[in-house]
Parts: C-alpha cells; structure tokens; sequence
C-alpha cells in the first residue's frame, strides 16, 4: 500500500508539470465517460429500476383497451388475478384557482390504488364503496396538486373542490413522486361518479387496465387463461367484444414501448465515442511513453525491473482516467439537466432520471477499466526496452516501430467507428428531412389551435352546446382577419375517437363492423384548414340539429369502403345505435395526416357538431386562420372564450406549425442526440489522426530535412505526409463501410422513407470523414513543409 502511495505521488507530480497532455488527456476521457454516464443513467431510470409500486413484477396490462362492464365481469371470471382496475385520463376544469384551468384526473375504477399497491400519504384512497353509480363525488389529490393549490395544508381532508362545474370532497393526498402509469394525472376520482353514461356502456373501451397476478401464477398462465375470458366475453356480448383479443404483457414493458429500441441504439452510440475516447487516450500515453523513454531507460539502467515501471506507468494512467471519469460526472450531471429539460414526448419515467449510486458505480467501474486496459499496451511497449542498445542510441528509436503500427491501428479503428456513427446520423437526418417534407393534407400556416371542453354539469344538453359552439364562432369570425371552426380532435395532436359502422346493403353480424374514425365539425373547418373538398358539397347552415343526417368522408374511407362506386348519396350509420339512424354522404375531402406524419390516413367520417347526437362529446379544438402570425390573436381568442364563461378553461394554446414541430419530438430527440455523438466522434477521430501525423512529422524530421537539402520540392513533402494519413483514412473508411452496413439495421424501426443502406448516405458520409482525415493530415504537413532543411540536419 505504501508503495502504491508513492505512484500515486509521483505521478501526480509528472501530471501537473505536463499540465497541457494531462489536460487532453482528462477531456478526451471526460467526454466518452460523461456521454456514457448520462445514457446510462437514463437507461437507468426507464429500463433497469423497478417500478414505483408493491411487488410490481406482478402488475401486468394490455394493449388495447377495456369497457367498465367487461372489466367487472374479467374481475368476476378470472382466477388468476388477484386484483383488477382500469383508468381514463380527462381534463377536468378546475376553477377553484386566480384563473380557470384544466387539470389532467385520472377516472378510475375502486380497486385502482390497491392494484397498484400504493396507500395515501394522508387520508385514504378510493375504494369500491366510492366507484357507484351515484355515489358521492370525492377525490384524491396528487402530491404536486396538493403543493400547488392548497400549500401543502394538511386541513385539505375534507374540503370541496370544484371540478367542471361539480363539488368534489377531498379524501386523501398521494405521496410525494407517486405516478399512474402511463399519464400525468394530478388527482383521482371514481369513474362510476364522474362518467356514469360512459361507465353503463359495454361497447365503451375506453380504460386503461391493470391485473395483480396472484402469487404462483405467471404470465404465460394468466395469458392462456385470457384467451378462455375473451371468447367467453364474445360469446356472453358479441356486439362488443367479438373478435376481441387481449394481449398480456408486464406494465413495466408497456410503460418503456418503443423507447427501448431508441435507448439501446444511443447507448451503442455512446458506447462507440467511448471506444474512440479510449483509443485516443491510448494514442496519447504511447506519445507520452516515446517521450519518456530516455528516463524509463535510465531508471531500468539504475536498477528498477520491468514489473516496477508498468505498475508506475499503469498507476499513472488509471490516475489520468480517474480524473477524466470525475470530469465526466460533471459532463453527465450537465447532459442530465439538458436531457430533462428537453422532455422528450417518447421518454416514460422522466422525473426518476438522475445520477444515482448505480451510476456512479458505473462511471468509476469504467474509469479504472479504461486506465488499466487501455494503458497496458502503452506500458508493456514503454518498458519493452533493450537498456544497452537504448543507451547507445541516446534512448530514441528502440520501439518506435511497434509504437507507430500500434498508433496507427488505434486511428483507424478511430475511424472506423466514426464512421458508423455518422452514418446512423446521416441516416436519421435524411429520415426526419423525408419526414419535414411530407404534405399533411392541409395547410398549417397561420393557423392556431387551442383545446376546450365544456363541463357536463353546466352544458349537459346538445342544444346549449350548440349555442356555445355557435355564438363563439360568430364572436371570433367577427374579429378582422379572423376564419374560426371547430372541430372534436385536432390533427397531430394526438386525439383521435373511432366508432365501428356500417353502410346500406351491408349484411354483417354483430361485431364484424369495421370502425372509422369520427371528426366532428362546426363551421367551415374544411375551407378554414384548407382541405380540398374533391367531390359534393361542404356543409352548411341548413345541415342544424333536426335535419336528415349528413356527413363527409375522406378519400381513403371512399377507396376502401366504396371501391369503384361513386359515394355520394350512400347512407352509412353507426352500428348498434339504439336507433337506426343513416347518415347521407355529402360530400369527399381529401386525406390528412391526422395521427403522424409517417402514419398512412384511416377511413374517417366528418359530421356536423349539431347532428351528432352525442351529449357527452363536450370537448373541442378550435381551429382559427390568421392574417399574420397565429400568436398574437391568442389573447383575443381567450377573451373570446371567456366573455361567453368565464370558467372554460383554455389548453394546448399552439400554432399548427408547433403541433406538427411537436408530432416530431421523439425523432427529432434521437436525431440530436445521436448527430451530437457522431460529432464528438469525428472531431476525437480528426484529433486521433493529427496526432498520429504530427508525431510522424516529428520523428522524421531529420529525414525531410535530408529530402529537401536533395532537392524534394514542398509538394513532394506535402504528398510525403498527406499520403500517409490517406492510408489510414481509406483503411479506416472501408472498415466503417463494412461496420456501417452490419449495426445500421438496428436503426429500422427510427427510419422513415430510408434505407439502412441508403447508398447517397453512405457515399456523402465516407467522403466527409476522407476530407476530415485529409485536412487533419494537411495541417501537420504543412508544417513539415515548412522546416528549414539546415535546421532539420542540425536535428540530434
């Protein structure tokens, strides 16, 4: 211990008398360990901690979702759940506060909390007794809500609350950090209460559900006993639940989804800078080795065994990636803040991120493996010294070229993983450029959109939600410059409604209807969005509440549904309506993008608001066309809203351009990412390759001195020097070729309209890095273009 004391001491002091090596040195390492930290703890957070719930290896959900009665019946039926529950998110107005605001409750079943193990802080939670039909109206606050809107008083229980026009009795607060999975909701009520019609529907599917497997059950026995449940639903209610199925599957899985693939993929690429970190802190000690040799020789001369000097040299070189993982701490706790501050829209778990135990395991585990392992060769080739042959040569030359091969090695392989990942972020760019330049059937310029919802217990009839509706259209279309309408679901904004339905002379049985998805319009959404209308007619004053139902279909619903058939004048309705009720077709509009950019439109059925029949479809987005800039009639449209009630709160206040912007969050987070990777890459790879040239320079000093005082012109030279560093960059090019073409096919799933081989990706990405790796050559070239030939034979 003693002596690892004095290596450590007197490689400390080597360090600060090279303060500029030892510099590089901890920043090249400090950016491949802080890039790893920061992905790691990420993947930390989303992937590898367990969920915040009791035993929650033992919480499964489904893919699709399940109606209120079903969940009841699954609950009565099943053996292998030892608890049942389902959610549904809605925004709630809450108006208890300076100005009305929309909260997002979760709607659920009574034995929600107790599936998911989880207890109040203070009060209680929701139970069965609570989720009746007409039970009372009470609530449970989330921490952050209590914090907000009641100061974190304790005295909360008991206090009404007042919810979309309903007065709810507070009975318990959740801990601090506790979240629904899959939602953000503030606060809690039972679904019975807050959406009975909702709730007495058996084809509603509108819930979130969540199963306990009983102890001893697994997933696979849970599974097969679903599929019995789901024929024996089909069989009991083939209206609603033929062809139904219910695919299980661990919560923690469908909380991660896709942002799996993307995670693994940016902890390669992480993975790949560290590599080339290594390489060049590698590149470094053996540069540092040939300039120690001479003292390396002597203390051998003077006693010390090869064993000594590689454990001095290793010390050092640990010590040197020690400070480099500290540095890179702090690279990953700055990498952190930014990643939460971005708040990817595809990245569950966000608030759990953070630098934890695990992570700082991780970070001190690589700092050390890379000193060790990556300081080895330099070591074994500084001490791999002939000390007779050393001396007689003034202690240069003995392994420089074993020394140089090696270092030229590491470039490549610098290189090529460069390469790799320039191509995975040339692959991206063009993706999301395929993606920026796909029409979304409509023009989103000057528009503005905002989201509204009407409180059921102040607007329960249709008529006086039309006269809402149309009384602030005639306000806002009355404002110069102004073109409003409404529509139920905003394209892109992640909203969307579907209906299963049928067209005459169809002859179906229950539950074999397709569905279409369901737009409700008021005013002239389409010429407002400007959605061509290629057939019929629009709607119009006269399509009111009482008039024959009429509706506008898409042109996929057409292609689908009336191949070969003119639509117009075709009645179509919705299936198991208490009523039969045909709806005309009027009219066909064009296809939008409606749920993504990348996502091929659905059939869909535009109806006017009036006729639609439907009191609970209370919720609306605005659409308005500007003269200008959308932002600046936000505050008209607001005072608009307010002076019909003063209590509808507004959300989602955003220009067309930021929906589509944010439609692309998730692509547009892995891009960045992964373009800064590939960055960092190249330029540690054109350093890697300067360094490598420079230190050629250097060693052939005396030789170039020689070729000019013979006569070799300063291009001679240039091409002397350039030439090797082409070597190395085509060398390193192909290899990259080839890794390219094996690890892009991780990037399927991230790619839009490309291919993983995409060969003008290639080509314009291998030609970058040649031209990098060329200049990177050129500079040291220069300079030993630029010796005086006197001055070089003077050399030694």
């Amino acid at each position: 211990m003693n002596t690892l004391w004095q290596d450590l001491r007197y490689g400390a002091r080597l360090l600060l008398k090279k303060p500029g090596f030892t510099l590089i040195a901890v920043l090249t390492l400090a950016l491949g360990i802080g890039a790893n930290t920061a992905i790691f703890s990420v993947i930390n957070a989303v992937l590898l901690k367990p969920l915040p719930y009791r035993e929650p290896e033992q919480l499964i959900t489904v893919r699709s979702n399940q109606s209120v009665l079903d969940l009841d019946d699954l609950r009565a039926w099943s053996q292998s759940f030892s608890a049942v529950a389902g959610i549904n998110k809605r925004l709630l107005d809450y108006t208890g506060g300076a100005e009305p605001l929309q909260v997002s409750a979760g709607l659920v079943t009574g034995g929600y909390f107790a599936t998911l193990g989880v207890n109040a802080a203070l009060g209680r939670t929701l139970n069965e007794n609570d989720d009746k039909p007409g039970g009372a109206r009470v609530v449970v606050l989330g921490y952050e809500f209590w914090q907000q809107r009641f100061g974190g008083n304790a005295n909360v229980l008991g206090q009404a609350l007042q919810l979309s026009g309903n007065s709810y009795i507070v009975v318990g607060v959740m801990p601090a950090g506790f979240k629904s999975p899959r939602d953000d909701s503030g606060l809690w009520v039972p679904i019975r209460v807050a959406d009975g019609n909702a709730s007495a529907y058996r084809g509603v599917h509108f819930l979130h559900t969540y199963y306990r497997l009983k102890p001893g059950v697994t997933l696979a026995q849970a599974a097969a006993e679903m599929q019995v449940l789901d024929k024996r639903l089909a069989e009991a209610y083939p209206a609603e639940n033929k062809n139904r199925r219910t695919t299980l599957l661990p919560l923690k899985d469908r909380i991660v989804g896709e942002s799996r693939t993307a995670l693994w993929v940016l902890f390669g690429a992480v993975g790949l800078v560290l590599l080339i970190a290594c390489a060049n802190f590698a590149n470094l000690l053996l540069a540092r080795g040939a300039v120690r040799e001479q003292e390396l020789v002597i203390r051998q001369a003077l006693g010390a065994g090869r064993g000594r000097l590689l454990r001095q040299l290793l010390t050092e070189s640990a010590l040197l990636a020690c400070l480099g993982g500290a540095a890179g701490l702090l690279l990953a706790w700055w990498g952190v803040e930014a990643l939460v501050a971005l708040k990817p829209a595809n990245l569950p778990r966000l608030e759990s991120i953070s630098l934890d135990g695990r992570v700082f395991g991780l970070a001190l585990a690589v700092s050390l493996l890379t000193g060790i392992v990556f300081g080895l060769a330099p070591a074994w080739l500084a001490t791999r010294l002939n000390v007779s042959a050393a001396l007689k040569e003034g202690g240069r030359g003995a392994v420089s070229g074993a020394r140089h091969r090696l270092r030229s090695g590491l470039v490549v392989a610098e290189l090529a993983l460069a390469l790799i990942l320039l191509v995975g972020a040339g692959l991206l760019i063009k993706s999301f450029w395929q993606l920026r330049t796909i029409q979304p059937g409509f023009n989103a310029n000057n528009l503005l959109t905002l989201r509204l919802e009407l409180p059921e217990a102040r607007y329960q009839e249709i008529e006086r939600q039309t006269q809402f509706r149309r009384a602030l259209l005639d306000s806002l279309n009355a404002v110069p410059g102004v073109q409003a309408a409404l529509v139920s679901e905003v394209p892109l904004s992640g909203d969307w409604l579907s209906h299963d339905f049928t067209r005459e002379g169809w002859q179906l049985k229950q539950g074999d209807e397709p569905d279409v998805w369901t737009r409700s319009i008021e005013g002239d959404y389409l010429r407002t969005l400007q959605i061509p209308l290629l057939a019929g007619r629009d709607f119009t004053a006269q399509d009111k509440e009482g008039a024959p139902l009429v509706g506008i279909v898409n042109q996929t619903l057409v292609s689908r549904y009336f191949p070969n058939e003119d639509p117009l004048g075709k009645r179509v309705r919705w299936a198991r309506d208490e009523q039969v009720n045909w709806i005309t077709i009027v009219g066909v509009a064009g296809d939008i993008k409606h749920f993504s950019l990348d996502i091929p439109e659905q059939p869909a059925l535009y109806t006017p608001y009036p006729q639609s029949g439907r009191a609970w479809k209370r919720w609306m987005g605005l659409t308005i066309r500007t003269q200008g800039e959308p932002a600046r009639f936000a505050d008209a449209v607001k005072q608009a809203v307010w002076k019909l009630d003063s209590q509808l709160p507004l959300t989602k206040v955003r220009s067309m351009n930021e929906v589509m912007a944010l439609s692309l969050d998730e692509r547009r987070f892995n891009l960045l990412l992964l373009a800064v990777f590939a960055a960092v890459a190249l330029a540690l790879a054109a350093s890697g390759i300067y360094g490598v040239i420079a230190y050629a320079v250097t060693q052939r000093t005396h030789e170039i001195g020689v070729r000019m005082a013979l006569g070799a012109r300063t291009q001679d030279v240039l091409a002397l020097i350039v030439k090797q560093g082409a070597k190395l960059a085509l060398l390193g090019t192909g290899l990259g070729l080839l890794g390219a073409v094996v690890l892009t096919r991780w990037l399927k799933t991230l790619l839009f309209g490309v291919s993983v081989t995409d060969p003008a990706t290639f080509a314009v990405i291998a030609l970058l890095l040649l031209g990098v790796a060329l200049l990177a050559s050129y500079l040291p070239a220069r300079r030993a273009a630029k010796v005086d030939p006197l001055v070089a034979l003077r050399y030694e």
